[in-house]
């Protein structure tokens, strides 16, 4: 069979660089070819009707330069390696050539040597590169997670239309987007959001300049929320009625549980079975085993222990939102340190927390509450849940003064599981100016309110604080509470107090709540009912 050589190509509009370059690095014959051109027209026709390797180009050429034809074979041909080459380099054409994102750039006069080394080096790593193909009816998010996961050095180019844009991707993290005008994390998230299109991976290449430094897990998670909120905004979507079931009642919910106790499985999955409406399709015992699983199973609803071997609860959650999504309950051990952990994973879409089961209290209560909670879970919307934007933390000198001063309004937020990526929206957002309190009452863990209060208070210019027994209803200030406690406000001296009982809340806590402050307080009241899961 005949060898076919590789083909590079030299473009210079002076006659001896390209002469001497042809001669000089036509030694390597049984490696590639060289051809010549003299400008850019020259160029552009010869690469339309040859197949080639590389392109070595000179930046100053009359007509078209050597960055606008990089720029052409970016779009025409991006497997394609350019070197750029030049004599007169100034401080803003080094930057122009920079942002160009060529293989390599080259000030003149050239080390001959050191070039043919490079182009030999260079197209040697084809040979040793893997396979190379297309791909069909993939979406762009997942070939950027395979990249990412793969830990590998490339870039992409997508185009849509006539719109063009290239990722780069180094040791596993994305550094680096262009999209015509933009770059950075815009240019990131705009290329992302066009649904259609196509896209190439243009191999080993240097990434001409670093303008992202957030992981790529989390600019994927923003970069698909964005997506959401345009085909929320544009499209008309139909959806199913307010108060429909997200599982059949006719369908048994299929479950997944995640946890690195082989113990804690039994357990977990004991209980769920005990129900009639739920089925266990898998298990796994660690976080890499769950999301190989939970590809092929696709659950309706998983429960996710959060320390785990190999890949953490955390990475699994954050994976699922990106390629399953699905509603995710975390089940966590009381005395793990998951409450650093929690305000992440609520912001990365838990839906909501629920403890580990303990031999040591009724046994049968802990079943019935595990499996409520997984029901009304898997009644979520997921696009509710798929990411929540973290707030900026503010300055001390943006924060309301706590005057301990009276208020004459009062707001009231009730919610159910998962209501925390409403309370985001609305939290961060109260003016400091506004002469209110507002108590926010959650369907959760007690454990989260303490770190919850603090994630808050740090984002908002009211001083946000964990609800406790007989506070002072005063302006600038916004309580977290659960459900787990009953409250009741009253009055003395025309200062409003909030007490706690210390008995569980029962079911009608929150209406005999509202009855006491339409009794005692003699301001304005709003009372918010934000669905949460529910």
């Amino acid at each position: 069979m005949e060898n076919i050589r590789k083909k590079v190509l030299v473009v210079d509009d002076d006659p001896q660089i390209c002469r001497l370059l042809s001669q000089f690095l036509e030694t390597e014959h049984a490696l590639y070819e060289v051809i010549v051109a003299g400008n850019t027209h020259e160029a552009l026709e010869v690469l339309s009707e040859e197949n080639f390797s590389l392109v070595v180009a000179d930046i100053h050429m009359p007509g078209i330069s050597g960055i606008d034809l990089l720029s052409i074979i970016r779009g025409r041909y991006p497997q394609i390696k350019v070197i750029l080459m030049t004599g007169y380099c100034t401080p803003e054409v080094r930057e122009e050539v920079q942002k160009s994102g060529c293989l390599y750039f080259i000030e003149k006069p050239i080390q001959l040597r050191e070039l043919r080394q490079l182009i030999s080096s260079e197209l040697a790593k084809e040979d040793e590169g893997g396979f190379g193909g297309t791909l069909k009816n993939i979406q762009l998010s997942d070939l950027i997670q395979m990249c990412c996961l793969s830990a590998v050095n490339t870039a992409i180019s997508v185009r849509k239309g006539t719109q063009q844009g290239t990722i780069f991707i180094e040791d596993g993290e994305i550094t680096h987007a262009l999209c015509e005008k933009e770059q950075g994390e815009e240019a990131f998230y705009k290329i992302l959001g066009w649904r259609s299109g196509s896209f190439e991976t243009l191999g080993d290449i240097i990434n001409p300049k670093t303008t992202i430094d957030k992981n790529w897990e989390s600019l994927l998670l923003e970069g698909l929320h964005r997506v959401d909120e345009l085909v929320a905004e544009n499209a008309k979507i139909d959806e199913p009625p307010d108060n429909c079931q997200a599982i059949p009642e006719h369908k048994s919910l299929r479950v997944f549980v995640v946890d690195d106790s082989s113990m804690m499985r039994r357990i977990l999955t004991d209980m769920l079975t005990s129900d009639k409406d739920i089925c266990v399709v898998g298990t796994a015992k660690n976080g890499e085993e769950a999301l190989k699983k939970i590809q092929e199973l696709r659950p309706d609803i998983v429960t996710l222990d959060v320390n785990m071997p190999l890949i953490g609860g955390g990475t699994v959650l954050k994976h699922v939102m990106i390629k399953n999504p699905c509603p995710v309950v975390i089940v966590s051990s009381t005395y793990d340190d998951t409450q650093a952990n929690t305000l992440d994973s609520l912001r990365f879409g838990a839906v909501d927390f629920i403890s580990k089961p303990v031999k040591s209290r009724n046994m049968k209560e802990q079943q019935r509450r595990l499996i409520d909670k997984v029901k009304l879970a898997a009644k979520a919307k997921i696009s509710n849940f798929r990411r929540v934007r973290s707030p900026k933390i503010l300055s001390e000198e943006t924060k309301s003064t706590d005057s301990q001063n009276p208020c004459d309004f009062l707001v009231v937020c009730s919610s159910g599981p998962g209501g925390y990526s409403e309370l985001v929206k609305i939290i961060p957002r109260l003016p400091a100016s506004l002469n209110a309190c507002m108590i926010a009452v959650q369907r959760t863990l007690q454990s989260i309110i303490l770190p919850l209060a603090d994630y808050f208070s740090k984002r908002s210019r009211f001083n946000v604080l964990p609800m406790h027994d007989h506070v002072q209803i005063t302006c600038g200030r916004c309580y977290i509470a659960t459900y787990n406690f009953s409250m009741k406000l009253r009055t003395q001296k025309e200062i409003s107090f909030i007490d706690m009982d210390d008995g569980i809340s029962d079911n009608n806590a929150f209406d005999l709540f509202l009855n006491s402050i339409a009794e005692f307080f003699t301001g304005q009241v709003l009372v918010l009912l934000l669905s949460g899961a529910e």
